[in-house]
C-alpha cells in the first residue's frame, strides 16, 4: 500500500513538472517560426505589450518571431521614420514575451521601449540620440556615438546606455533607473529624477537640474560645476 502511494505521488510529480515546463515554453517565442516582413526605411524603433527585440545596425531587415497566432495580432508601421508595432488587443491578453521583433537598419537614432517590453539594441554614430522606456520596460543599448543624447525613463523602467557623448539629458521618474556610467565624454548633465528614480553618470565637468522624492544621483566624481537642486529626501552622490 505504502508502494502504491508512493508511485502515485511520483506520477503527480512528473505530470507537475511537465505541466510546468510546457507552461514556460508557451511563455517563449518559438524558435524558427516566424515571418520576415517589408516595410519603409526607418532610423529608430518602438516596441510594447511585453515584446522582446533586438535591434543591429546593418541592411535593412524586420523579422519576427513567434506563434502565427499571436503574429497575426501584429502589425508594423513606419512613422516618421520610426518601426513602431501596434497590436490587436481585443480578447487577448498580451504578448509578455512571446513574440520577438529581430530588426537592423544602416541608420538608428531613436529607440523607444513600452508594457514591459525588453529591448536590446546597437546604434550609429549621429548628433543626437534618443531613447525612452516606461511602463516597466527594460533599454539596453550600445555604441552610443552622438554629441547629444536624451534619456527618458518612467514606471519603473530601466535604461542602461553604452559609448561616448558629450551632452546628456536624462530623466527618470516613478522608481525608473537611468544607467550612463559607462557613455563616456560627457562634459554637460542635465538631470531631473523624482519619485524615488536613480540616475547613474560618467563625471561630466557640470552637472544641473533637479532630484525630489527620494531619488538619487550618482556621479563617478564630484563635478567641477554643480547647480542641482535636492528635496524630499534625494540626494547627489559623489565617488570624491
Amino acid at each position: 500500500m505504502r508502494m502504491s502511494s508512493l508511485s502515485l505521488l511520483a506520477a503527480c510529480c512528473l505530470v507537475t513538472s511537465a505541466c510546468t515546463a510546457h507552461a514556460e515554453d508557451a511563455t517563449r517565442p518559438s524558435q524558427g517560426a516566424g515571418e520576415t516582413r517589408q516595410v519603409e526605411d526607418f532610423h529608430g524603433v518602438s516596441v510594447s505589450h511585453g515584446m522582446h527585440a533586438e535591434v543591429k545596425v546593418g541592411p535593412k531587415s524586420v523579422r519576427l518571431e513567434g506563434s502565427p497566432e499571436n503574429l497575426s495580432r501584429l502589425q508594423l508601421e513606419v512613422e516618421d521614420g520610426i518601426l513602431t508595432t501596434r497590436v490587436e488587443r481585443k480578447g487577448w491578453s498580451g504578448l509578455n514575451g512571446k513574440v520577438k521583433l529581430i530588426v537592423s537598419s544602416p541608420r538608428i537614432d531613436h529607440l523607444e521601449a513600452s508594457g514591459g517590453s525588453h529591448m536590446n539594441a546597437d546604434v550609429t554614430a549621429s548628433g543626437e540620440f534618443d531613447a525612452e522606456a516606461s511602463g516597466g520596460s527594460v533599454l539596453t543599448v550600445r555604441g552610443v556615438d552622438a554629441k547629444q543624447v536624451e534619456a527618458e525613463a518612467s514606471g519603473g523602467s530601466e535604461i542602461t546606455l553604452t559609448g561616448r557623448a558629450t551632452q546628456l539629458e536624462a530623466e527618470a521618474s516613478g522608481g525608473a533607473q537611468v544607467h550612463a556610467q559607462k557613455l563616456q565624454g560627457i562634459t554637460d548633465l542635465k538631470v531631473e529624477a523624482s519619485g524615488g528614480s536613480i540616475v547613474e553618470a560618467d563625471a561630466p565637468a557640470s552637472v544641473s537640474g533637479d532630484a525630489s522624492g527620494g531619488s538619487i544621483i550618482r556621479l563617478s566624481k564630484r563635478p567641477q560645476n554643480s547647480n542641482v537642486d535636492v528635496s524630499g529626501g534625494s540626494r547627489l552622490d559623489a565617488s570624491n
